[in-house]
């Protein structure tokens, strides 16, 4: 069994705008709803939440009309409310399977997921991260936030539920769905350039 734990609990400062980040419409439908709907679709997750906080009252509001799980976290930070979120729900000695991701990824696909959740099966080790390789982003013209090596995390990412510091595998896939987050308004319009060069779908 695989929990998806979608993190939409930040302040999203770099928006620059009154909307709260993950309800900001993209092609008609909340951000977040387009992680929800490849979320639902996927043969591997067996259960979703969302992890919200403070910050994103109209976001748990929205969430609580469409029937769907959510967790209020402290909206300290991405790490500190998902260590928030593992101490309250498992034990100290649970092993269950955590795939957590942003918010802000609106192109992901139930496919990536699950070929993601598939790589991890195949793992020895019992975290892994998935990271896009940096020349993806030099190809599309985007600006990674963070750059790791030849690498750029992409906001989806895979844990044990024991919250222990744990050995991680690290996945490169080169598909611009990872590498698209929505940041600021810029990343929208950039968004939409994608979309309508690339022949991408929404």
């Amino acid at each position: 069994m695989v929990t998806a734990l979608i993190m939409a609990g930040g302040k999203g400062a770099r928006m620059e705008c009154d909307t709260e980040k993950p309800i900001i419409e993209l092609f008609g439908i909340p951000m977040i709803q387009h992680v929800i709907d490849a979320l639902t679709k996927s043969k591997e997750v067996s259960d979703i939440i969302v992890a919200t906080s403070p910050n994103t009252p109209k976001t748990s509001l929205y969430l609580q009309k469409q029937n769907i799980k959510i967790f209020q976290t402290p909206g300290n930070g991405y790490v500190e409310d998902l260590q928030y979120y593992i101490s309250e729900n498992f034990s100290n000695n649970s092993d269950h399977i955590i795939l957590t991701i942003t918010s802000d990824l609106p192109l992901i696909t139930n496919e990536t997921i699950d070929h993601v959740l598939n790589e991890y099966n195949r793992s020895s080790k019992p975290a892994m991260c998935i990271a896009v390789p940096v020349d993806i982003f030099r190809e599309y013209g985007l600006k990674p936030s963070i750059v790791l090596g030849d690498v750029v995390p992409s906001g989806l990412n895979i844990l044990r539920s024991n919250n222990k510091q744990q050995d991680e595998e690290v996945l490169k896939l080169g598909k611009i769905e990872l590498a698209v987050n929505i940041n600021s308004c810029d990343d929208i319009v950039f968004l939409e350039n994608v979309l309508s060069n690339s022949g991408l779908k929404i």
